[in-house]
């Protein structure tokens, strides 16, 4: 048994002489480097949780190769998240709502009239603005965030997830279908405008139950 330990410790030696391993290195792309030491690792990490794991066997390797593909969708997704993420963030992020500063001394109701007359005109493009002006105002009166000229709907967003979360994601969501409408000059057909109306008119009902709530206790 000794002597075949010794001439196993001479093969060793043998193979690991570097004429050898820059034969075997020089024959691997970086891709194969890469995933070896990625299947290795992840096969030592499993050897520790299971006893009965073996990396080499056909299982062994088909579990690595799934294990690799589902860390590396996951990754994929992260990152695809955060792109889109970053690009919603600064179509947010770089327009004023109010163009002019007297829509900003308008009330709530007369941006839903705006809203109303455009409608009946067809012109979605402008209701969907006045809807939208509308629910930052009357959020404004409920002191949820403070409407100024120089703001943006990232502000705003950023305003409403300290004071109502809930409303700060619809917000977000009815932002950049503001955006993509007012500033992206999208053509919107009418039953789009009817489904952003109700979700702005769901709000603003919300918001004036609260204000009217506030106004019964302050007597």
């Amino acid at each position: 048994m000794s002597s075949f330990r010794k001439e196993r410790e001479q093969l060793n030696d043998i193979l690991n002489k570097e004429e050898y391993q820059v034969y075997y290195d020089d024959n691997r792309s970086f891709l194969e480097r890469i995933w070896d030491k990625v299947s290795d690792w992840i096969g030592d990490i499993l050897q520790k949780l299971f006893d009965s794991f073996e990396p080499a066997s056909t299982a062994g390797n088909l579990i690595i190769v799934l294990i690799v593909l589902l860390v590396s969708a996951v990754f994929l997704f992260g990152i695809i998240t955060l792109v889109m993420f970053t690009v919603r963030k600064r179509r947010l992020s770089k327009q004023q709502l109010f163009t002019i500063r007297e829509e900003l001394n308008w009330r709530y109701n007369d941006h839903l009239q705006a809203s109303k007359e455009y409608e009946s005109q067809a012109n979605y493009q402008l209701a969907t603005r006045h809807q939208f002006l509308a629910l930052l105002l009357i959020l404004d009166e409920n002191r949820l965030l403070q409407a100024k000229q120089w703001k943006t709907n990232w502000d705003y967003y950023d305003e409403l997830k300290q004071s109502n979360k809930p409303l700060a994601v619809d917000f977000y969501n009815l932002a950049l279908f503001f955006e993509k409408v007012t500033y992206g000059e999208q053509t919107i057909a009418e039953d789009d405008y009817r489904k952003y109306k109700e979700q702005v008119n769901r709000w603003i009902d919300s918001t004036m139950q609260q204000l009217d709530t506030k106004e019964i206790g302050e007597r």
